[in-house]
């Protein structure tokens, strides 16, 4: 069904290249949103900041069995190597990014009985790549705009990367972009992003890492995606990635 489904989206895309319409994101809306936008000024427009990410240098560090970090998947017990960087979105849209109540979205949020609440399933991808993967990946999306990124991987599956397993927990206000602006979405009890403010996993958060064990010494570069699936919807797409180097 995948492999189908990633058929049909790369067809349309060839076909609006040669003229023939628009897939998503113009006359007819995107399926696979499952939050619409909902501010009548418009849609929202979240980009990843480069500047705040700051990757610190691989560690080494000891996950029990019992953490949290094991027991959600995000990665395997015992001592692994991870590289920490914070993660900052800020919302440059015509309209307010409006998430609302986590009990009436269970498409988009699930409960985290480890954690005590809810977290958003598809917020936030972290890849780590070899320049040279990474440099045939970029290409890949950037000739292929009407695809998700789990929807290239599907039809590129040689394609090797490091691959984060953050969990979003509370889509909010965080930090202010452009001023004055007051925040509207400061609780966890009804979710979303102002025009003009970011929500942001600074670097000590759960999850907020790459798990990179097993990889050779050297250079590599961390790329990090906000709303890679599309779940809700933007104006722009083409503009949710960001990437930096690191050093392992």
């Amino acid at each position: 069904m995948q492999v189908r489904t990633s058929i049909l989206y790369l067809t349309l895309a060839l076909l609006t290249v040669a003229g023939f319409g628009v897939p998503w994101g113009g006359a007819e809306p995107d399926p696979r949103n499952t939050i619409p936008c909902a501010d009548p000024r418009g849609c929202p427009d979240l980009v990843v900041d480069p500047d705040t990410m700051d990757p610190s240098a691989s560690r080494k560090k000891n996950f029990k069995e019992n953490s949290c970090h094991v027991q959600e998947g995000m990665v395997p017990a015992g001592e692994r190597t991870v590289v920490y960087f914070t993660f900052t979105t800020p919302n440059f849209g015509d309209g307010d990014l409006i998430v609302g109540r986590p009990e009436d979205r269970p498409d988009s949020f699930e409960f985290s009985s480890c954690h005590g609440h809810f977290h958003f399933k598809e917020y936030a991808d972290y890849r780590v790549w070899t320049p040279d993967a990474f440099a045939t990946w970029d290409a890949l999306r950037d000739a292929n705009p009407a695809l998700t990124a789990e929807e290239v991987l599907a039809a590129n599956p040689g394609l090797t990367f490091a691959k984060g397993e953050k969990r979003g927990f509370c889509v909010i206000d965080i930090i202010l972009y452009t001023p004055p602006n007051p925040p509207k979405y400061a609780l966890c009890e009804f979710q979303g992003i102002s025009v003009g403010w970011a929500d942001e996993y600074y670097d000590g958060l759960d999850g907020q890492f790459v798990d990179v064990t097993g990889l050779a010494s050297g250079t590599y570069i961390l790329e990090a995606e906000v709303n890679a699936e599309r779940v809700y919807e933007e104006m722009d797409y083409t503009n949710n990635r960001a990437q930096v180097p690191i050093t392992i």
